[in-house]
């Protein structure tokens, strides 16, 4: 087992966190953090699945084939074996095509594309337990997660995506656990994390190009090679944290050091992580859910609207362009105006809504421009702790319909039942394997802490019926 660590209140927080999380044993884990990591490693898994077809994930799975790689790690819903740290990189890319992948609201983050694939790589490499394998994710989701709320909001007025930053951290530690690193060592790996972390936002402000799909699966393979690298002695900063330029201060101009450590143990950052019911940028979903709300209590019809106005946080207001005539998909999931729209015009939101021909419809390109997004200052005074938004439909007739949303749905305050977990994820697995194999995988995923052997799930990721290349 992990070599523990009891006394670290004189360490760096660096070798602080390092130390507490390589000590750290699975029974002493709550059940409550191992319920959300099951949740978060079934939903994640359910989004690579839902990519299989995509031109991202069949572009990146061609091109890791032309390369070679030895074959032991499932790619999720294909029929193709990488080594443990290109199968981490290539589900972490598939994993974030969709825009359904999870987030952490204080953070900022996406943060399961970069540690599950990581986590669910090594643990099939090394063929250890279920329980094991949660952990795992346990562990990585607190690494990334603290270092990302000791950076944030700075770090991303800055430009940087902390899944691509912070989520190498969390890769590394997860894989930590799982080679059993001890204290010292999982300090290298973050030193080495730390040095290879990346990730910037240009993909948001672009004309919707795939850039932003590389940074999850990049931090995971980083992260991935990190801990290897430190389990063989290589050595990497043991202050990187912290230190002049190390990451903090190299990567925002605001940061509470503190919070790295700060009440450690007492509570797991993988309970605060919430879902996405919806596939679109998470700053548009509170705005969808009012919209919905007020659609599904009224006859309001598509040719009624006059306006929508939308007032919410700053960053969700101008952070990006909000076109109403998107250039691709991922410009129209980006944008709240044109989310809307296709809000009203199909009464959902998954990833099927978001269809190619609606790209350009002019019809739809016009109800966009019913819209009006603007900041609401008290609402910013509230981010991140809170993502609130205000929408007001106003009608032809002058009527006027007015939601407040404090926490959009998926956030623990307003949780997606266990059956809206299931059926998106049934609904997204449908995509690349046959439905029985995908109603064993949620059973396997249900009982994964009693799971002798993780390669009894992996062995689900890839049947006949997966995607071919």
């Amino acid at each position: 087992m992990n070599q523990q660590v009891t006394d670290t209140a004189s360490l760096t927080p660096t070798r602080q966190l390092a130390s507490f999380l390589a000590g750290l044993r699975e029974e002493d884990l709550p059940a409550s953090a191992y319920a959300a990591a099951k949740i978060m490693a079934t939903d994640l898994v359910g989004c690579g699945l839902g990519a299989v077809q995509s031109a991202e994930a069949q572009m990146a799975a061609a091109t890791f084939a032309e390369l070679g790689s030895k074959p032991e790690c499932t790619v999720y819903g294909m029929d193709l074996r990488l080594s443990c740290a290109d199968a981490a990189y290539m589900n972490g890319l598939a994993s974030h095509v969709l825009e359904l992948d999870d987030t952490h609201r204080n953070s900022i983050t996406h943060v399961g594309a970069a540690v599950i694939p990581a986590a669910l790589a090594m643990a099939e490499r090394e063929n250890v337990s279920g329980r094991t394998f949660l952990a795992a994710v346990i562990i990585g989701y607190e690494a990334c997660l603290r270092v990302a709320n000791a950076v944030q909001p700075s770090h991303w007025r800055r430009g940087y995506l902390s899944m691509g930053t912070c989520g190498t951290f969390g890769a590394a530690a997860a894989v930590g656990h799982i080679l059993g690193l001890d204290g010292e060592q999982m300090a290298d790996a973050f030193g080495l994390a730390g040095v290879t972390a990346a990730g910037i936002n240009s993909s948001i402000y672009g004309e919707g190009d795939m850039g932003k799909r590389l940074t999850p699966g990049h931090a995971a393979h980083a992260g991935t090679f990190a801990a290897l690298m430190a389990q063989k002695g290589y050595t990497g900063s043991r202050n990187v944290l912290e230190q002049p330029k190390g990451f903090c201060s190299t990567m925002s101009d605001e940061y509470d050091i503190g919070a790295i450590t700060r009440g450690l143990g007492e509570s797991w950052e993988v309970e605060y992580t919430s879902l996405k019911p919806y596939s679109c940028c998470r700053y548009n979903h509170a705005a969808i859910d009012g919209l919905l709300d007020i659609l599904g209590n009224t006859d309001i019809a598509e040719a009624d609207i006059a306006h929508m106005n939308v007032r919410t946080f700053g960053i969700a207001v101008h952070n990006r362009p909000h076109r109403i005539r998107p250039e691709t998909l991922f410009d129209a999931r980006m944008s709240i105006p044109f989310s809307l729209a296709v809000t009203v015009r199909k009464r959902a939101v998954s990833d099927d809504d978001f269809s190619e021909d609606l790209i350009a419809d002019p019809s739809l390109q016009a109800l966009a421009g019913k819209v009006s997004v603007e900041e609401d200052p008290e609402a910013s005074a509230v981010f991140p702790r809170e993502w609130p938004c205000e929408i007001t439909v106003t009608t032809a007739s002058g009527a006027t319909h007015r939601r407040n949303i404090p926490f959009p749905k998926g956030e623990p305050e307003a949780a997606m039942t266990p059956a809206e977990v299931e059926a998106k994820f049934l609904g997204l697995a449908a995509r690349a394997l046959p439905a029985a194999q995908a109603a064993r995988l949620v059973d396997a995923f249900d009982g994964l802490e009693d799971l002798a052997s993780i390669r009894d799930l992996t062995a689900l990721l890839a049947p006949s019926g997966g995607v071919s290349l």
